[in-house]
């Protein structure tokens, strides 16, 4: 799958120009995250005092827009994600069901070989995965939250009460083949994270079919 959502067309990674010294204009909250999103794409650590001393603010008040240095790190990936979703999602097509795991598969490819993030889990692992899949990852908040929007549009599933209880399944068995690595040593596999959700998908929709025709 093309990389151009987050890479260039020549396959240089550039990110768009973004303010990387203090000026007559204060800064503000996405600020911070711009200029986060920038060092991680040029692999630079994204250190919080950093960050502050960079855009003339103080860390107390960088701490009160953001509340730690993983929530930082985690809106900057969360902006890969959303990068890669609407690009996919342009491209869709099938039944609700089959563009849902079709756009998941895209997704989970084009973001777990997008070589910024890349880089960022190969350099430490343990906090990537913090930041990533913890119970308190806004990238998994937020991924679960995207998912039950998508499995809203799904007919057979629309009504289901444990529809988001489904969509945090599906994220986690995701996860733990997407971030493999990580988890358990081995090679990162988004082809059986999309074969696993579309395997599940496929189960929830002929279950409900089942209850509808009882």
């Amino acid at each position: 799958m093309s990389h151009s959502v987050v890479n260039n067309e020549d396959g240089q990674v550039r990110a768009p120009s973004r303010r990387s010294a203090p000026t007559s204009t204060p800064a503000t909250r996405n600020d911070v995250i711009d200029l986060a999103h920038r060092w991680f794409l040029e692999g630079r650590r994204v250190d919080a005092q950093q960050l502050a001393r960079e855009l003339g603010i103080g860390r107390a008040t960088l701490y009160r827009w953001w509340t730690s240095r993983d929530v930082i790190v985690g809106e900057v990936i969360w902006r890969i994600f959303l990068d890669a979703i609407g690009r996919v999602e342009k491209r869709s097509s099938g039944t609700p069901s089959e563009r849902f795991v079709a756009n998941f598969g895209r997704v989970a490819d084009t973001v777990r070989t997008y070589q910024p993030l890349a880089g960022f889990v190969a350099d430490d692992p343990e906090y990537a995965l913090r930041v990533v899949t913890s119970r308190h990852s806004i990238v998994q908040q937020r991924l679960t939250d995207w998912t039950a929007l998508q499995l809203r549009q799904i007919p057979e599933l629309a009504d289901r009460a444990d529809l988001d209880d489904l969509a945090y399944t599906l994220v986690r068995v995701g996860e733990s083949f997407l971030w493999s690595d990580m988890i358990t040593g081995d090679p990162p596999q988004p082809g059986k994270a999309t074969a696993m959700v579309g395997l599940l998908i496929s189960g929830a929709v002929a279950n409900s079919g089942k209850r509808q025709n009882t």
